[in-house]
């Protein structure tokens, strides 16, 4: 029953990433992106994606045992994939915190277009990774086929 806990909890939490996600990627295509919720989007983005890493070591210490994880291709195929949408994700982080630190000094700072494109590329490339990530995670589950 643990476990089952632990897997639904990081299911909700892998859900909750991908709105998260999906929130950022809508509001880097506005003209005028909203700082301040961006920056909130992106720091429970953070929260989230630490929570979702948590619980999976709790799942991988206490369900299959590691002995199922350390010998399943899929499991490190899904930790690598992870690992980097993790990567890419700094990227626009330090522009939102970049524009956030702007917009205190000079009210009304507008992200420049260059800057807006590079962090909308990042976020819909994390968001893109997700399907691999998707795919390795059911592949795991159903390790050695």
């Amino acid at each position: 029953m643990h476990d089952l806990i632990l897997a639904i909890l990081h299911h909700l939490l892998f859900l909750g990433l991908i709105v998260m996600l999906a929130s950022e990627l809508a509001l880097l295509r506005t003209p005028q992106p909203p700082v301040k919720r961006l920056a909130g989007l992106d720091a429970g983005y953070g929260v989230t994606a630490l929570l979702v890493v948590l619980i999976g070591v709790g799942r991988v210490m206490g369900g299959k045992g590691w002995a199922f994880y350390e010998a399943n291709p899929f499991f490190w195929a899904k930790i690598a994939t992870f690992a980097l949408i993790g990567l890419i994700s700094i990227r626009p982080t330090l522009l939102i915190l970049k524009w956030r630190k702007a917009s205190k000094t000079e009210p009304g700072h507008i992200p420049s277009q260059a800057e807006t494109t590079a962090a909308r590329r990042a976020v819909a490339l994390e968001i893109l990774l997700l399907v691999p990530l998707l795919a390795f995670a059911a592949a795991m589950a159903r390790w050695p086929f």
